[in-house]
């Protein structure tokens, strides 16, 4: 199916920037250009030609990996990408093991402790980070953690090191986080009360060895799913986060896209986000074979 989807991915994009209002060339040139220099600059950028012939063009030099020059810049797409896909990979990889960490952790906790306080206040915190937009959420930890305690920078990447990303991946994967917990927290519901679970606890294994080894292994195949989909909607570019700390990623430079019209540098965004989630979506029909046995393919 990899090849049906993205080959649809492609041409709904292509058609799709026909529709959007905007000219790429009134853009660049400006509201008062003459009409000779529109026409001359829609005549280097082959935006003169039949909609088929520039279709036909966008397709072999996709499949070339060519992905076009940004109309504003001269630079190529594939170039650009290739300078900013590592920033967000460094940000949704430590936001992952952000969410990670504290939501499986939280969900367990508050399971085991079921309709205890713990669990209350664990799961009133989990409704509260879901409900907060993570633009305010963002700001109110620059406020606090960077401007009046200055333990962290403010924004940007600086020298690289990972006192500029603990922030940014906070609030990136707070929501996950969240989320997360909700979601182990019934799954474990549902596993701790299996036979097999009781039957651990009737041998007389001690209650962090049923959760931690028979429980959880089974209550990571739904989580995964959670996992894998979040890591690839963070590679595909947080927008709000990369634009709150000024983080140079997939996402603002996809937004800055959007604004000037650079249809060019839209495609092959949207193509490459469109490729790595189809490759998550492969790693975490993989990773459930390794998860369960039980589970075969054809």
């Amino acid at each position: 199916m990899i090849v049906p989807v993205l080959l649809g991915v492609m041409i709904i994009t292509f058609f799709l920037m026909f529709i959007v209002p905007g000219d790429p060339v009134l853009t660049m040139l400006g509201q008062h250009a003459n009409e000779d220099s529109i026409n001359r600059m829609r005549s280097q950028l082959r935006l003169d030609e039949p909609w088929y012939i520039q279709f036909s063009g966008y397709i072999t030099r996709t499949l070339r990996g060519d992905l076009g020059v940004s109309y504003m810049t001269n630079i190529p797409v594939a170039e650009a990408l290739k300078q900013r896909l590592p920033n967000t990979a460094r940000l949704a990889f430590t936001a992952i093991i952000v969410s990670t960490i504290m939501g499986i952790s939280i969900g367990i906790v508050s399971a085991v402790f079921q309709n205890t306080w713990i669990d209350h206040l664990a799961m009133t915190f989990a409704l509260l980070f879901i409900s907060t937009p993570i633009f305010w959420f963002g700001t109110v930890l620059i406020l606090i953690f960077a401007m009046t305690l200055g333990w962290f920078p403010i924004s940007g990447m600086g020298d690289g090191s990972i006192k500029y990303l603990i922030l940014p991946a906070i609030t990136l994967g707070s929501r996950s986080a969240a989320f997360l917990a909700r979601y182990t927290r019934s799954v474990m519901l549902e596993v701790i009360r299996e036979d097999y679970i009781r039957t651990a606890r009737a041998k007389g294994i001690t209650e962090r060895v049923v959760v931690l080894k028979h429980a959880l292994k089974n209550v990571m195949i739904p989580v995964v799913t959670v996992l894998g989909m979040s890591l690839a909607s963070y590679l595909n570019g947080s927008v709000l986060t990369e634009s709150i700390f000024a983080w140079p990623g997939f996402g603002r430079y996809v937004v800055t896209a959007i604004q000037k019209r650079d249809f060019q540098v839209i495609a092959g965004s949207v193509l490459v986000g469109s490729v790595i989630f189809v490759f998550f979506n492969l790693i975490v029909d993989i990773i459930y074979i390794a998860l369960d046995p039980r589970i075969k393919y054809d």
